[in-house]
């Protein structure tokens, strides 16, 4: 596999998580396992390599603040705390009694690794693109945990529930909490559909669902730039759903689910950064969880 068919997003968050973790104040938002696995990830190729140099350069703080202000205020931040934010939440799901997490769409995040670690009781999956899944398990094979499995699929051209109900690894009678973090705004409205409806059949009534939405680009709740747009169609990887929060209530209706929680921006300061604490921040996208009835 070439490593540069990894996804580019992929690279791009886990780079801004190294450089908070490195450079910034918010260094502490970082676990010290969550920046050894990082490095780890980005030291096995050649473009993990080169930004996790770039990082330790004088000029990349004023880089960072130079994409901010043309694409996205606050991002590099807004990855931790969204990352932060998840596992917050995906902990509590565990003490609920949660036996099952699947990751949707997992990248170059290392949650699923950490708290099966931690968890033995508990089965993890990982579902991503095959190529950039087979880079992050090459990566960290050294670190596997044999209640992490990994399952390969294309969710623009694979059906996640023939593939996940054919997993070996898979459970369709425990209780399961299925993560979906920075996928959505890329698949359409008939692939979120087929989502939800493929986490119903699977997983059935009483299954959580924690994803990340995006508020739509003309929203005052939204200060991303239009450059963004953009550029993600020149990587490849262009917006495609997004969603008011003020209608994600209504929109969970139509999917036959309760909203247990609604986590913005404003949530996540209160809750992680300190009180005296006040660094531009990402306003956009938010965090969804979810109850299937």
């Amino acid at each position: 596999m070439k490593e540069n068919k990894a996804s580019i997003t992929a690279y791009t968050v886990l780079q801004g998580i190294m450089y908070i973790a490195r450079r910034t104040p918010h260094h502490y938002l970082i676990s010290p396992e969550a920046i050894e696995l990082g490095e780890k990830i980005l030291s096995h190729s050649p473009e993990g390599q080169k930004r996790l140099a770039q990082i330790n350069k004088p000029g990349f703080t004023l880089g960072v603040k130079l994409r901010e202000y043309l694409l996205l205020p606050g991002i590099t931040l807004h990855y931790a705390l969204r990352k932060l934010a998840i596992e917050t939440h995906t902990r509590k799901a565990l003490v609920d009694g949660i036996k099952q997490v699947v990751c949707l769409g997992a990248g170059f995040d290392s949650l699923a690794l950490r708290l099966a670690k931690e968890n033995p009781d508990v089965s993890f999956i990982e579902i991503d693109h095959p190529d950039t899944q087979q880079f992050k398990a090459q990566a960290l094979k050294e670190a596997e945990q044999s209640n992490l499995h990994y399952l390969s699929i294309d969710f623009t051209h694979q059906n996640l529930e023939d593939r996940l109900a054919a997993f070996k690894a898979f459970q369709t009678d425990i209780p399961t909490l299925y993560i979906c973090e920075g996928v959505t705004m890329y698949l359409s409205d008939d692939e979120i559909t087929h989502m939800f409806n493929a986490i119903r059949t699977l997983s059935g009534s009483g299954t959580r669902f924690l994803f990340t939405a995006l508020d739509p680009q003309d929203s005052a709740d939204n200060n991303t730039r239009k450059l963004l747009q953009i550029y993600l169609n020149m990587i490849g990887e262009p917006i495609k759903w997004d969603m008011e929060k003020g209608n994600m209530k209504a929109f969970l209706e139509k999917q036959n689910c309760d909203l247990l929680a609604l986590d913005g921006t404003d949530q996540f300061k209160s809750q992680f950064l300190k009180p005296d604490d006040h660094p531009a921040l990402h306003y956009g996208e938010y965090l969804v969880s979810a109850l299937f009835h």
